[in-house]
């Protein structure tokens, strides 16, 4: 009897107090709903920067670091930079490899397979400049997603070779980035700038801007170009979508490697997107002159 005493007391007790402190309520409510209000803004700017729900999510899964990028002369540590210097070594653009040292096809391949470039990359690929809060790099996602998707399905590469493709993140970050003062503490711009010092922006700009038929068939500006060779800190396109290409047909074309560039992916929809990447991809198909990549483009 005195148990159900105590319990009786105790929930009258709890009862008094609740009603003597029900303006208490109302005010707590209105803390968690303000509370709330003001996370969302902190959980949105978490989420984005884990790439969820938007492209960035997509090609993060491709990417490659500017991680320990510095602004040491030849040393490349970066994974972006080790991709990067690769090209350079193997793209047909400076002295070491051209088709005047290298003649043929099996010659220029057996400096592939010592290099280990085709090993590590492949022997053709996509290389995309990307950023996370790029509009337009948003805008050309579901085009990409739609042509992986669907490739060999849908978009039939002439070459029968499998979709791939890295990217490059232009506000990627370093842990050594406090390491440097200025615009050198952006990874992206000591990337830039140690590949600039190379020589590589200015020769893969101007093979881009000279040898490349879609530049003409396309009318395209000559501004990203520029921008592109003289890699311009604040005027360097994302996305820049890079074909790389060490198949013996680019070869033959005198563009192994770096071999074509596109500043956007244009198109009405996904699937007009996708197929102007699919063109890209199939530039050394030279009798299908629907292909705005290929010299005899006919519109």
């Amino acid at each position: 009897m005195n148990i159900l005493k105590a319990i009786g007391g105790l929930f009258g007790r709890l009862w008094r107090w609740i009603k003597e402190t029900a303006w208490v309520q109302p005010l707590l409510i209105v803390g968690a709903i303000f509370a709330v209000i003001f996370s969302i803004p902190h959980i949105t700017e978490w989420v984005g920067s884990l790439g969820i729900g938007s492209a960035s999510a997509y090609y993060t899964d491709f990417k490659l670091t500017l991680e320990k990028e510095n602004t040491t002369p030849n040393e490349y540590p970066s994974a972006a930079d080790k991709l990067t210097k690769a090209l350079w070594d193997n793209s047909n653009l400076n002295n070491n490899i051209d088709q005047q040292v290298v003649a043929t096809y099996p010659e220029y391949q057996a400096v592939l397979n010592e290099s280990g470039v085709t090993k590590e990359y492949g022997e053709k690929f996509f290389l995309f400049y990307v950023g996370k809060e790029c509009t337009n790099c948003e805008a050309i996602q579901p085009g990409v997603k739609a042509l992986q998707d669907d490739w060999g399905v849908r978009y039939i590469p002439s070459d029968g070779r499998s979709f791939k493709l890295y990217t490059i993140f232009s506000d990627d970050e370093s842990t050594n980035d406090d390491s440097f003062e200025n615009e050198d503490g952006k990874a992206f711009v000591r990337y830039l700038d140690k590949f600039l010092d190379l020589g590589y922006w200015y020769e893969i700009g101007g093979r881009l801007t000279d040898e490349t038929p879609y530049k003409t068939n396309a009318n395209v500006s000559d501004t990203d170009y520029e921008n592109l060779a003289n890699a311009d800190h604040d005027g360097f396109a994302t996305p820049t979508i890079l074909l790389i290409d060490f198949s013996k047909e680019a070869f033959e074309l005198g563009r192994p490697g770096v071999s074509e560039v596109l500043f956007g992916v244009t198109g009405s929809d996904k699937f007009a997107k996708a197929e102007l990447l699919m063109d890209m991809w199939n530039h050394t198909d030279v009798d299908d002159i629907t292909n705005p990549f290929v010299e005899n483009y006919s519109k």
